[in-house]
C-alpha cells in the first residue's frame, strides 16, 4: 500500500525482524512449520503497534510437542529441512528447525544458470509450563545470506541476522493477562569489493535489546481492554568509503520508548477497536509534539446477512529508516539509519473504507479503498551544492489505491484472487516523482484441485507491472583536475561519468510467472506420513529481472524454467 520496505514491521514473538527475506525476497525467513498465528495489517493497525509507516506482520510461534518425539524432514532441489520437536521433561517442550539451500549448485547442473544466492536458517524454541500456570519461552532464531558472484568485477554481500527472545505469561486472577518479553536483535549486512571500481565496501549494523510488557483483560460484556509499554535501546552503525576513499561513519545510540492502551467492544450490529500509541520518547526528546500521542480507529457495521461496513483511521510515525540511492535500479541492499536530528520523524495519515461479504457459505468477496498522506519522508538533497548543506531532506507523498480479494470454493477445488490498483508519490525539493517501489497493478491467482484422494494440484500465476526507474541517457568524460596544482593536466581525458535522464519517468519491464505443482500424500507402516510431488517454476520461463547494473550493463534474472521434486517425511 504505498510503503517502502523500512516502513513495515515484521514481529516474531513480539521481536522485530530486520531482513524479513532470504534471496532478496525470493523466500521468507520464517518456515511455515514453526509458525501458528500470523496477524496482517496492511494499513490503520491497531495501537500496541508502532515505529513504521506501512504495515504490521506480527507472527507468533507454535509450541513443540509436548507428547512425544517428532520429526519433520524436507528436500527438493532448491532447498532442505529439518525439524525435530519433543518434551524436555514434564510440562516442558522443545523444537528445532534447520533450513538451507541448494539451488545454487542445482540451477548449474540442470538449467546451466547461475544463481550466485545461498542461506541458511535455524530456530530453536523451549517452552516450560510451570504449575501455577506462568508459561516461559526461550525462542532463537539465527540466519545468513550470501551474494557472491563468480566475476572479479562484481561485489559480494553478506547479511546475517539473529535474535533471542525470554517471555513469560500468565493469567493474573480471573481476567487479566500478562506477558512479558525481553529480547535482543541484530543484524548486519555488508558490500565486500574484490576488485571492482564501480562500488566501494560498505556495511550496516543494528543491534537492539529491549523489553516489551503487554495485557489484556475483559469486561462483564466480553469487552477487551489491552494495554501495555515497550522500551528498546537501538544501536544503528553505517559505515561507508567514498569514491574519493574517505572512510563515512554515521553511528547513532538512543533510546525507543512507546505506551499504547487499546479498546474492543461489540453492541448488537456495531464493532469499534479505538485506541492511542503514544512515542514516549519523541515526545520527551521534542522530536514531536502533540502529533506523538497517535490515536487509532477501526469500526464495522453489518449491513445485512454476512455483509459488513469497515472504516479504519490512524496516525503513525517513524524514527529509524533505510536509506538508498534512488537512481539504483534495483537495491540489493539499504543500510540502517536514525532520521537525522535536523529533521522530524516520518508521519502518516491512513484512511480506510471498505467491505466484507460473504455470498455463500463458500464464496467471499472484500473490497477496500485507502489513502496515506506522508508527512516529512526523508529523502536525499537533490540540490545540494556544498558540506555545510544537508544530506537529507523532508518531502512530502501520498499513496492512494483500491484492493479486491475474492475466495472461492467447490467440492474438489479452491479459488483465490487479489488484484491492487495503487498510486503512489514523493514530492523532493519541488520535483514530484514515483518512488521505485511503486506498483501500478499486482494481481495474484491461485487454484488448488483434489481430482482423487491423497493428491492436490495447484496453479499460481502472479503479475505485476514495471517498477519506476531512471533511465540512463549516456555518459560523457568528467575532468577531476587531479594534478591541476602543481603538474601538467591539459592532456587529461577524464573519466566516464553518468548521465541520467528525468527522475523515475520509465518502467522497468512487468513481473509474470505461473508455478504449476502435484502433491500425493501417504502413510508408511502406521507410523510415517509424508508428502511426494513435482512443481515447475516459472513454466513458461519468462525472463524477469532480478538485478541490474547500470555501469556494468550486467543484467541477473530472477528464476528461469525450472522443475523440481519435493519428498516430505513426517513422524
Amino acid at each position: 500500500r504505498g510503503g517502502a520496505g523500512d516502513q513495515n514491521l515484521v514481529l516474531l514473538d513480539g521481536v522485530k525482524i530486520y531482513n524479513p527475506f532470504h534471496a532478496l525476497g525470493i523466500f521468507s525467513l520464517f518456515d511455515p512449520d514453526i509458525i501458528q498465528n500470523v496477524e496482517l495489517y496492511t494499513g490503520a493497525f491497531p495501537a500496541g503497534f508502532g515505529g513504521r509507516l506501512s504495515s504490521v506482520i506480527n507472527m507468533t510461534t507454535r509450541d513443540g510437542r509436548a507428547d512425544r518425539i517428532s520429526g519433520n524432514a524436507n528436500l527438493n532441489f532448491l532447498s532442505t529441512k529439518i525439524q525435530l520437536e519433543g518434551p524436555a521433561y514434564p510440562g516442558s517442550s522443545w523444537m528445532l528447525n534447520a533450513r538451507k539451500s541448494l539451488f545454487s549448485e542445482t540451477f548449474r547442473r540442470i538449467v546451466n544458470q547461475d544463481v550466485p544466492v545461498s542461506f541458511y536458517d535455524v530456530f530453536f524454541k523451549f517452552t516450560h509450563q510451570f504449575r501455577q500456570g506462568t508459561k516461559v519461552d526461550v525462542n532463537v532464531l539465527s540466519s545468513n545470506d550470501r551474494l557472491e558472484f563468480s566475476t572479479t568485477t562484481q561485489p559480494d554481500y553478506n547479511w546475517r541476522g539473529n535474535s533471542i527472545s525470554i517471555s513469560a505469561s500468565n493469567l493474573i486472577g480471573e481476567r487479566l493477562f500478562a506477558n512479558i518479553v525481553a529480547y535482543n536483535t541484530y543484524y548486519r549486512a555488508e558490500r565486500l569489493i574484490k576488485s571492482s571500481d564501480s562500488a566501494t565496501p560498505s556495511s550496516t549494523l543494528v543491534k537492539e535489546p529491549g523489553i516489551r510488557v503487554s495485557a489484556n483483560t475483559f469486561t462483564d460484556a466480553q469487552n477487551l481492554f489491552f494495554f501495555g509499554f515497550e522500551f528498546s535501546f537501538p544501536t544503528l552503525e553505517y559505515q561507508l568509503i567514498n569514491n574519493v576513499g574517505s572512510q563515512l561513519d554515521i553511528l547513532s545510540s538512543f533510546v525507543d520508548a512507546t505506551a499504547w492502551a487499546r479498546y474492543q467492544a461489540k453492541y448488537d450490529r456495531f464493532q469499534l477497536d479505538v485506541g492511542a500509541h503514544v512515542d514516549i520518547a519523541s515526545l520527551l526528546n521534542r522530536e514531536q509534539g502533540i502529533e506523538a500521542v497517535q490515536p487509532r480507529v477501526n469500526l464495522s457495521y453489518l449491513l445485512f446477512g454476512e455483509c459488513r461496513l469497515k472504516a479504519s483511521f490512524g496516525m503513525f510515525s517513524q524514527r529509524t529508516i533505510t536509506v538508498s540511492n534512488e537512481d539504483d535500479i534495483i537495491s540489493i541492499w539499504d543500510p540502517w539509519i536514525r532520521i537525522p536530528s535536523n529533521l522530524h520523524p516520518e508521519q502518516a495519515v491512513h484512511s480506510v473504507l471498505g467491505v466484507d461479504w460473504n455470498l455463500l457459505e463458500k464464496l467471499s468477496v472484500s473490497l477496500e479503498a485507502y489513502h496515506k498522506s506522508y508527512s516529512n519522508p526523508v529523502v536525499y538533497n537533490r540540490d545540494k551544492v556544498d558540506a555545510t548543506e544537508p544530506d537529507y531532506i523532508g518531502g512530502s507523498g501520498k499513496s492512494s489505491g483500491v484492493e479486491m480479494l475474492v475466495r472461492a470454493g467447490i467440492p474438489i477445488a479452491e479459488f483465490y484472487a487479489a488484484y491492487s490498483l495503487a498510486w503512489t508519490s514523493l514530492t523532493n525539493g519541488g520535483v514530484k516523482y514515483y518512488p521505485r517501489y511503486d506498483r501500478r497493478h499486482h494481481l495474484n491467482l491461485l487454484v488448488t484441485t483434489h481430482p482423487w484422494t491423497g493428491i492436490d494440484l495447484t496453479a499460481r500465476w502472479e503479475y505485476g507491472s514495471g517498477f519506476p526507474f531512471t533511465q540512463s541517457t549516456g555518459f560523457y568524460d568528467r575532468l577531476r583536475l587531479l594534478g591541476a596544482f602543481p603538474g601538467p593536466f591539459e592532456l587529461e581525458t577524464g573519466e566516464a561519468y553518468l548521465s541520467l535522464g528525468q527522475k523515475n519517468a520509465a518502467r522497468l519491464p512487468a513481473y509474470h510467472r505461473l508455478d504449476l505443482g502435484i502433491v500425493y500424500r501417504f502413510t508408511l507402516f502406521g507410523v510415517f506420513t509424508g508428502t511426494v510431488g513435482g512443481q515447475i517454476i516459472n513454466a513458461y520461463n519468462n525472463k524477469n529481472m532480478y538485478y541490474f547494473d547500470r555501469n556494468t550493463g550486467q543484467r541477473v534474472n530472477m528464476l528461469s524454467f525450472f522443475p523440481s521434486a519435493t519428498l516430505t517425511v513426517q513422524y
